[in-house]
Formats: structure tokens, sequence, C-alpha cells
């Protein structure tokens, strides 16, 4: 896979990403890459600014933690995306600022792999959502509001039931708000879809895994407070009751950047810190 050009979004508001950012545009640029940037770095980069849904690039290098790859998720398609950590945790970033202009050495000269993960799409309403590389949240529009819900998977019943909200989750999900719900960690070799209730008044009410071809279904009923969805933490839609919400595996990918072999539980141990001791 050739590089030949290159888009550089950034950490809104954060300095540090931006510095970050416009040195990596700066090394690319000195390779003969050419190179877009978004808004939050165009400007000391004394260029105009091109969307990240617009760039039309081989690569997207994303400087930031997992929100700021979460957004850039949302609206590369199957660009491939090479995350470079300035934030709290960076669980899906591939390097960090310190190491960047080597990972990036490696990239163009065609040293990488391409690690691709599962997204969601997202129908309701007939609305044109973005997919969820992490997670599909159906909560309450009011706080310490109580929904009822109504979960199914390929049409058959799950639950009926209240709870403070329920979270669809893919695998690379599954270490994020679906682990502080109380799911599972859920090894990246294996694909699937979780789902797992915010504090549901059925005390034995257990996350449950899918395959990846099931198809799950949400709806807010009466009886509660209405509802929303949040798609990643960065897109929220508000829904009235007996709105269906489907959830199912996405026919695209996000293709994420690797140097190296991912160690996931390294990672874990790291970064989470759940007890895992070697």
């Amino acid at each position: 896979m050739k590089i030949s050009r290159v888009g550089i979004a950034a950490k809104i508001n954060s300095a540090d990403a931006t510095r970050v950012a416009l040195d990596a545009g700066k090394f690319l640029a000195s390779k003969g890459i050419e190179v877009s940037y978004t808004s939050e770095v165009s400007g000391q980069a004394g260029v105009r600014p091109v969307a990240l849904d617009k760039m039309s690039v081989d690569l997207v290098v994303v400087v930031g933690g997992d929100g700021t790859i979460m957004r850039a998720a949302q609206k590369v398609g199957n660009t491939p995306i090479l995350g470079i950590k300035v934030g709290a945790l960076g669980f899906l970033c591939e390097t960090a600022p310190d190491s960047a202009r080597d990972a990036l050495e490696k990239v163009i000269s065609n040293r990488f792999f391409l690690d691709y993960k599962t997204k969601l799409s997202v129908k309701c309403m007939d609305l044109d959502l973005p997919e969820a590389l992490n997670e599909v949240l159906v909560t309450t529009t009011k706080p310490s509001k109580i929904l009822v819900l109504s979960v199914s998977k390929d049409g058959e019943p799950l639950h009926r039931g209240r709870a403070d909200g329920v979270i669809v989750s893919t695998t690379t999900g599954s270490t994020a708000y679906a682990l502080s719900a109380g799911g599972p960690v859920v090894d990246p070799s294996l694909d699937v879809i979780e789902v797992v209730f915010t504090c549901p008044l059925s005390a034995g009410l257990r996350p449950t895994l899918f395959p990846n071809s099931a198809k799950v279904e949400v709806s807010v009923l009466p009886g509660g407070s209405p509802g929303l969805v949040v798609l990643d933490g960065q897109t929220t839609v508000p829904v009235d009751y007996n709105i269906p919400i489907v959830i199912e595996k996405s026919e695209k990918s996000a293709a994420f950047v690797r140097i190296s072999t991912p160690d996931f539980y390294k990672r874990i141990r790291q970064k989470i810190k759940l007890g895992f001791e070697i």
C-alpha cells in the first residue's frame, strides 16, 4: 500500500496535540507526502482546513485520545487511521509522540499492517446516522429518571423491563463503557455483539454476548423517561416511545495501522488495571 496523501486531525483545544500534529505534518511533507489538515491544526500550519469526510487521502493520522479517534472513525469510512496518543487513555492509539516519527517512517516505507475492527450500523427513524466503533447506548433524556426498555435479538424477545439504559457494544467497545457497566473483557479474536444493561431493576440481569450476525432491536416504552441514542459518546439523537432502534454489524470496518502485533492483555494491564498479573 503506497502512502502519498495523508490527512491529519488533532484533539480539540489541546496545544500538545496541535504541536504533535504539526510535527507529524512537517515530517511527512519532508518525505514528499501531500498533507491535509483539519481545522484544529490548519491555522497554525498556514493552510486551509479540509473536513475529514472531504479528504481524499491514503491515511489519516489522528493525534489525541480514544474520543478523538472515535470522532475520526465516524467520518473517514474505510481510510486507515494511525493514532498518536495525546490523552488520558489512548487504548486505540498505536504510538506516542516520542516515537511518532519512527512510526510514520515505517508507514511510508510500507512496513505496517492493517487491523480491521467491526463497526455497528444503527437504523432509527430513517435518520442517516454514523456507524459506531465502540458502542450504541440507549439512555434516558432525564438524569435520575429510569427507562422502560424492550430488547430483542433477531426478532426474539430478550428482556423487557426497567433500567437506566442499555449498551450494545462491539468487541472493541468491550473495554470501554460496557466494561465500566459490568461487562466482560472480550478477547479481540472474538467478533461479537455485546449487550449490557446499565443499573437494571432486575438484579439478576447479566451481560450477554451474541454472534456478529445478530440483529439487536431496542425500543423505549411508555411508563418511563423518553430515550436518547448515543453513538460512541459523540453523536446523540432523541428517540420517542415505541420507535425501534435496529443495531447490527456494519458492512464496513474501521482500519487501524499497526506497526507491530498488538499485545492486548499488556494494554489491559497497563491502561485499565483490571487486576491481571504476570
